[in-house]
Formats: structure tokens, C-alpha cells, sequence
């Protein structure tokens, strides 16, 4: 039984991830990068090392990550007035166009999901994710 259900997960990742990857294609962004897009706009100002903390990527990832969406003319760094070092990054008016189809994207997954499911099923299938990222981050 324990088998079955990391079957399961890993084939839901795989269809999510192929699924992303195809509608990634048709703006011009990586699906693996999405995150980068929304904490940024979540969080405008934020730093590289924070963005890698809370995305969990490695920062010389994130560093080609930024220079390439930089490069677009989607993220824009700004020296950080508090860390000369640092730089703090924003979404541009492009980047905010991005940002928008990526949150339409998502509510359209959630809503096709949701449709598959009764309300009480979609509550507990969400506690159990819950409780499985929890497990997980521990």
C-alpha cells in the first residue's frame, strides 16, 4: 500500500509538471520558475538570498534565473538601500503581465481540480496534502 501511494504522487507530479512545462512553453517561462515570478511580486524589494531561502534553489541558480528574466525585461534589480551588497528585485510592468497569465494559470488548475471532486472531498484532499507537506518539511 505505502508503494501505491508514491506511485501516485510521483505520476500526479509527472502530469503536473509536463502539464506546466507545455503551458510554460506558450508565455516564454520555464514552469520551474513560476515561484521566482510570484514571490517576487509577493514580496517586492526582496533580496536574492531571501528569494533562495524561500524558494529553496541553490543561489547560483537563482543568480541565471534573475539574469535571464532580467534579460526580458520581466525582474528588475535595484541597489538595496540597506545592503550596498545587495540588490533588491521587482517586477516589472512586463513581468506583472507574466505574473497575471501564471495566477490565471493557477486558478484555472485549482478550479479543474476542484470540479473533479465534492466540497467535503476537495477539504479533506487539501488536509491531507497539508499533513503531507508537513511531514515532509519536518
Amino acid at each position: 500500500m505505502k508503494k501505491d501511494l508514491g506511485k501516485k504522487v510521483t505520476y500526479l507530479n509527472d502530469l503536473l509538471i509536463a502539464d506546466q512545462h507545455k503551458w510554460g512553453q506558450t508565455i516564454g517561462i520555464s514552469s520551474k520558475d513560476y515561484n521566482i515570478f510570484l514571490t517576487i511580486e509577493e514580496n517586492p524589494g526582496c533580496t536574492q538570498l531571501f528569494l533562495a531561502k524561500k524558494r529553496r534553489v541553490e543561489r547560483s541558480l537563482l543568480t541565471r534565473i534573475i539574469n535571464k528574466y532580467s534579460k526580458m525585461g520581466y525582474i528588475e534589480r535595484q541597489e538595496n538601500a540597506h545592503n550596498k551588497s545587495a540588490y533588491s528585485l521587482y517586477i516589472t510592468d512586463q513581468g506583472q503581465l507574466i505574473t497575471q497569465k501564471i495566477r490565471q494559470r493557477i486558478t484555472e488548475l485549482n478550479h479543474s481540480l476542484f470540479e473533479a471532486y465534492t466540497e467535503t472531498q476537495y477539504k479533506i484532499l487539501l488536509d491531507l496534502l497539508d499533513i503531507a507537506i508537513k511531514q515532509l518539511e519536518d
